[in-house]
């Protein structure tokens, strides 16, 4: 309205000059076109231009009037009252839930602009074309959505992002979470989303970062909490390997022990936390330090990937490991992975027959693929060719799916 104010203003005083009430003389406008010539004077050309301009703004008022209009009364005859409409709407949403998003997407966005809650029938829409396989018009919906209810970008970023993931963009997805956290960095559903992509990629750095916002809006139960910051503690030993592997050899081990330091102590519990910090002082060559924690953690509570790694420790008292696995032994009798981590032990103690007993019943308990190769190497080494050929046969046989029966060649001799 104060625009037309403003404008009729302008109109008149101009209109006043074009007359020469203000300026009388204020000069003459000459256009030449081809043999012909139009003279009059600045301001009466300048009336006539800003005429021009004020009757093409009202027809295209007009024309923009009559097309709403129009499309109104083609909407009344289609879909009838507010309320037929929002019949429609409602039979729109039962074929989207039923699955039928050609139906859905044409009633939901044919009665989008009559329906109290507009939006839902854009992000239903959004979502029937995504279904279809039409990524395009979903998003072209999404950013019409966008257009006409700003206030609500973070809801329909969210539905993008669901899309985005579904068709495992996640690198695109997390982007998209990361602009709306920055306008609703308490946002529960954003958090979770940003949460879900960071656990998929295994972003353990990252999922850091926004851990306490999860555990504060309790978006996970307690023991998915527990697993998630396990994983978190997890993703901080391992990059404390990367660091201590860019250290010189005598502080790698304080790099290890401040990174073990700032795991909570209810973390260090944990078996597979334990086993991500006894991996990382394996890898740099401490394993009188891995030996111990190890020790510590499986007889406080029995895990087989612990068992595992102290099997391949390198620990100067061989025979004091082995007094160790022993005790376990009389609890865990046929315990295979014990066994196997016995025999291993025992080849570091160049007990190669007593490698050989613990292989055996370690298979005996159960077949591995694993404990066949250490026993077919043992036994090639010991000369004892066919048996170990036997057991890499029993390998593969292990790790190879059952052949077809097909026909084979017949064996000369």
């Amino acid at each position: 309205m104060k625009k037309m104010i403003f404008f009729i203003i302008l109109l008149v005083l101009l209109t006043l000059w074009g007359f020469g009430v203000i300026l009388p003389d204020a000069g003459y406008l000459l256009v030449i076109l081809g043999q012909k010539t139009v003279e009059t004077s600045l301001w009466f050309a300048c009336f006539a231009a800003l005429a021009i301009c004020f009757i093409w703004w009202l027809v295209s008022r007009f024309v923009r009037a009559s097309w709403s209009l129009a499309q109104r009364v083609t909407d009344f005859f289609v879909f009838g009252s507010t309320e037929r409409a929002s019949k429609r709407a409602a039979s729109g949403l039962i074929d989207f839930l039923s699955g039928d998003w050609l139906q859905a997407r044409k009633k939901l966005l044919r009665t989008a602009t009559k329906v109290e809650s507009p939006l839902v029938n854009y992000l239903a829409a959004a979502r029937c074309s995504f279904e279809l396989g039409d990524r395009e018009e979903a998003l072209n919906i999404l950013e019409d959505a966008q257009k006409k209810y700003p206030r609500f970008e973070v809801a329909i970023g969210l539905v993008q992002v669901k899309m985005e993931m579904a068709n495992g963009r996640y690198d695109h997805a997390r982007q998209i979470l990361l602009v709306l956290q920055q306008k609703a960095p308490k946002n529960a559903v954003v958090i979770n989303s940003l949460r879900e992509i960071y656990e998929i990629r295994q972003d353990w750095v990252a999922l850091r970062d926004i851990f306490p916002q999860v555990k504060k809006h309790k978006l996970c139960s307690v023991s998915e909490t527990q697993d998630m910051e396990a994983s978190v503690m997890i993703g901080e030993l391992r990059s404390a390997g990367e660091a201590a592997s860019r250290e010189v050899p005598q502080e790698r081990l304080d790099v290890l022990r401040k990174a073990w330091g700032k795991v909570p102590s209810y973390q260090q519990k944990i078996p597979r936390v334990v086993a991500a910090y006894a991996q990382a002082l394996i890898e740099h060559f401490h394993d009188q330090e891995a030996e111990a924690v190890l020790r510590k953690t499986i007889n406080r509570s029995w895990d087989n990937t612990l068992v595992n790694f102290y099997g391949v420790l390198r620990v100067n008292d061989l025979t004091q490991a082995m007094r160790n696995a022993e005790e376990w032994l009389k609890i865990q009798p046929h315990n295979p992975v014990l066994l196997r981590a016995l025999g291993r032990l025992c080849l570091r103690n160049h007990l190669w027959g007593l490698a050989r007993d613990y292989f055996q019943r370690s298979l005996t308990a159960e077949q591995n693929v694993e404990t066949y190769a250490e026993l077919a190497r043992l036994l090639n080494n010991l000369g004892d060719t066919q048996k170990s050929m036997d057991a890499y046969q029993a390998a593969l046989q292990l790790n190879v799916a059952s052949l077809p029966d097909l026909p084979q060649p017949t064996k000369s001799y």
